[in-house]
């Protein structure tokens, strides 16, 4: 299950179809924009306004006819973000917001799952791969505890996209 299929979440993808992985779930409720295509590059500017599941569908599919592209265009509650996790082996959180993320933690932790979590601001980048499913390993709120204050964010920032090249092919 790959959330997010912006900066991140579009090398992510793209790697992952064309290693052949079989069947790829994907989550996103954004349009293609073209202010964002400069580092979304599993999108095209003849794709601008099309939701970035089917985008990305479309895209995927074209590179490896021989994997499954299953799409979820919607933002999901946490109730359904469980449903979405207990279904897949394994969760890429490639969103850019805090609440996203800790939510996204939750289902993992409740179903077990591995999750790989990455995030990008400015020149700066992180990926951590948690498995609550594991004795003693740790999660995602575990390893970063109550943040406090705003959050930093790639709008008010900025994020370079070779960063999120770099971070999504990990």
């Amino acid at each position: 299950l790959i959330i997010g299929l912006g900066g991140l979440g579009s090398p992510v993808a793209l790697y992952l179809a064309a290693s052949g992985v079989g069947t790829l779930v994907l989550n996103d409720f954004d349009h293609v924009d073209l202010s964002n295509l400069q580092r979304q590059i599993v999108h095209a500017d003849t794709r601008v306004g099309q939701l970035k599941v089917d985008s990305a569908r479309e895209r995927l599919l074209a590179l490896n006819p021989g994997i499954r592209v299953e799409t979820v265009p919607e933002p999901l509650n946490a109730d359904q973000l469980l449903q979405q996790v207990q279904a897949v082996d394994l969760v890429l959180d490639c969103t850019d917001q805090l609440d996203v993320r800790l939510m996204i933690n939750r289902a993992c932790v409740l179903a077990g799952k591995p999750l790989v979590s990455a995030a990008a601001i400015r020149w700066e980048g992180q990926i951590s791969v948690f498995h609550s499913g594991m004795p003693d390993s740790p999660c995602y709120q575990c390893f970063y505890g109550d943040v406090q204050g705003i959050p930093e964010t790639c709008t008010a920032d900025g994020v370079a996209g070779r960063l999120l090249g770099v971070m999504g092919s990990m």
